[in-house]
């Protein structure tokens, strides 16, 4: 079997691992979309749904679904993970832009200080 060409491949790919440890952390079922969602949210705090949507490729069902996964209550009105929240644009009312919460930024600087 193939090594890591150097350990500097072999700390940066430890790091990926743990960085997928902690988001499995906050719910062991979280799906790779779920986590691509909180990481584009974290890049792109103040964007809507609607841009998520398109520079992700995603469809609406899956963006929804993985939203409110992320978000204070989940489908059906159970907990969610409270990472990210949906807010009412001020010019548009029926944009909504996404926005990490004090727990999301807790664990977006907690992913940071892996990599």
């Amino acid at each position: 079997m193939p090594e890591f060409s150097s350990d500097q491949e072999r700390q940066t790919f430890r790091s990926l691992f743990n960085v997928f440890e902690v988001m499995r952390d906050q719910d062991a079922d979280m799906s790779i979309s779920q986590a691509t969602v909180f990481f584009w949210v974290c890049l792109n705090e103040g964007r809507t749904q609607a841009d998520l949507r398109q520079n992700l490729g995603m469809p609406s069902s899956t963006a929804s679904r993985s939203l409110a996964a992320l978000s204070k209550v989940h489908r059906l009105g159970k907990a969610g993970l409270d990472l990210i929240e949906w807010t009412e644009s001020a010019t548009d009312r029926r944009q909504k832009e996404l926005y990490l919460t004090r727990k999301g930024i807790a664990l977006r600087n907690r992913l940071v200080s892996f990599i």
